[in-house]
C-alpha cells in the first residue's frame, strides 16, 4: 500500500457485517444459499440487494462471479450508479469517512448469482504507519464471563472440533448474556471469530455504548471471519470493548482480536514478528512465538501489599506499647515496665488513711490526691 496509514480489508460473504435482501423493502434472504467456500449464491431471483451499512472506508469493491444476465446498480450513501457485472468486480471511490454501500441486482430472466465478498480500503491511523497487535482468545488480556476456552480438538461441538483457529484455541459460549471483554489503546480494532448453524446474535459495545448487534448464523461453518471492525478511535485513550451473546442455546465463538496502534514518532508500539494470518479478514501481524505480550507484575504488587500490611501492624504495635507505658506511669510506675506490659498494669496502692487523733474534732473526710 502506498499509504502506510491505510489498510486493505476483506469482508467475506459470510460476515455478519453484510446484510442481504431479495429486493428493496423485502428482508429474509430465503433464496440465498451458502457455498462450501464461504461465498453466497442467490438462486433464481430477479431482484436482490447486498448492503454494507455504516462503515469507515475510502474505496470499496463488490466481488462476484462475472455475469452478463444481471444489471447491477451500486451506490454510496443513497446514491445510485449503473455498472457492468461482467468483470466480476464493481468498485466505488469516495473520501474517507463513514459511508454505506449497496449493490442492487436486477435481471429479466432469473439466473444464479454468486457473491464472494467486499474488498475495501480504510484508514486505521491518523498519520504515520500502523502496527497490528494480535491478542489470542486464550490470552489473559481477554476477560470472560460464561465462556469456555479450549483447544479445538477438545471441544464437544463438532463444528469447533473441525475448525482451523489461530494458535489452535477458541473461546465459545451458548449462554445468553455471556460476555468477553478486552481493553485496547489504539485507533482501530478487529474482532475475528466463527459463524455457522446454531450460531446466533451478539452485541458489541465500545466504552459502554452499544456499537451494533449482528447475526452469526450461516448454513455452513466459516472460520477466521470478520465479526466487527471500527477505526478512528482516540488513540490516546484506553478503550473498553465487550462482546455479549444474546440468546440461550445459540453459539458465539471468538478466535482472536487485533488492536491497531500508530508507529509515528513518540508512539512506538512493541515490535512484532513478520508472520501474517493466511486468508485473514484483516492483515494481521502476530506476536513472536514464545514471547509473551502480557508481562505480569502481580508478584511485585503482592510484595508491596504484604509490606504495607506489615508496616501498618508494626505502627499499631508501637502505639499500643506507648499507651501501656503512659498508663503504667499514671499508675505510679512501680515494678518493671516489662512485667506490667506482659502481666498487666501495676496499679498504685491506695494511701493509708490516718487515724483521727483528736476525736473531739468534727470528722473531716479527705480525698486523696493522685499524681498526674
Amino acid at each position: 500500500m502506498s499509504n502506510p496509514s491505510q489498510a486493505e480489508l476483506w469482508i467475506s460473504a459470510a460476515s455478519p457485517l453484510l446484510t442481504y435482501s431479495l429486493s428493496k423493502g423485502e428482508t429474509g434472504g430465503s433464496s440465498w444459499m451458502q457455498l462450501p467456500d464461504g461465498s453466497n449464491q442467490c438462486l433464481g431471483q430477479e431482484q436482490f440487494t447486498i448492503e454494507l451499512p455504516e462503515f469507515y472506508f475510502t474505496n470499496i469493491a463488490f466481488i462476484h462471479v462475472p455475469t452478463a444476465a444481471y444489471q447491477i446498480i451500486v451506490g454510496l450513501d443513497g446514491s445510485s450508479d449503473k455498472k457492468s457485472g461482467e468483470s466480476g468486480m464493481v468498485s466505488l471511490s469516495t473520501s474517507f469517512g463513514t459511508h454505506s454501500a449497496k449493490l442492487d441486482c436486477q435481471a429479466q430472466t432469473p439466473e444464479t448469482f454468486i457473491f464472494h465478498g467486499v474488498q475495501m480500503q480504510t484508514q486505521v491511523v491518523v498519520s504515520g504507519s500502523a502496527s497490528n497487535n494480535t491478542i489470542d482468545d486464550a490470552s489473559s488480556l481477554i476477560r470472560y464471563n460464561g465462556f469456555q476456552s479450549t483447544s479445538a480438538s477438545k471441544s464437544d461441538i463438532s463444528a469447533i472440533q473441525n475448525g482451523n483457529f489461530y494458535e489452535k484455541t477458541v473461546s465459545y459460549t451458548s449462554s445468553g448474556g455471556a460476555s468477553a471483554s478486552f481493553a485496547c489503546q489504539g485507533s482501530a480494532f478487529y474482532i475475528m471469530g466463527m459463524t455457522g448453524p446454531g450460531f446466533g446474535s451478539y452485541q458489541v459495545s465500545v466504552d459502554s455504548k452499544v456499537a451494533g448487534t449482528y447475526n452469526a448464523s450461516t448454513t455452513i461453518e466459516t472460520y477466521n471471519t470478520l465479526l466487527y471492525f471500527t477505526t478512528y478511535l482516540d488513540s490516546s485513550q484506553v478503550h473498553q470493548i465487550s462482546i455479549t451473546n444474546q440468546y440461550d442455546g445459540l453459539l458465539f465463538a471468538l478466535d482472536y482480536v487485533i488492536c491497531v496502534t500508530s508507529e509515528s514518532p513518540g508512539n512506538q508500539s512493541n515490535p512484532t514478528a513478520t508472520a501474517t494470518a493466511s486468508n485473514s479478514g484483516a492483515t494481521a501481524v502476530f506476536p513472536s512465538q514464545g514471547t509473551s505480550t502480557n508481562s505480569s507484575t502481580s508478584g511485585d504488587n503482592g510484595g508491596a501489599v504484604i509490606g504495607g500490611i506489615l508496616g501498618t501492624l508494626g505502627g499499631l504495635f508501637c502505639l499500643w506499647v506507648l499507651w501501656r507505658y503512659r498508663q503504667w506511669k499514671k499508675a505510679g510506675g512501680d515494678g518493671s515496665f516489662m512485667a506490667a506490659l506482659c502481666g498487666g498494669m501495676r496499679m498504685k496502692k491506695e494511701p493509708k488513711k490516718e487515724e483521727t487523733k483528736f476525736h473531739l474534732w468534727p470528722i473531716v473526710g479527705s480525698r486523696p490526691k493522685y499524681a498526674t
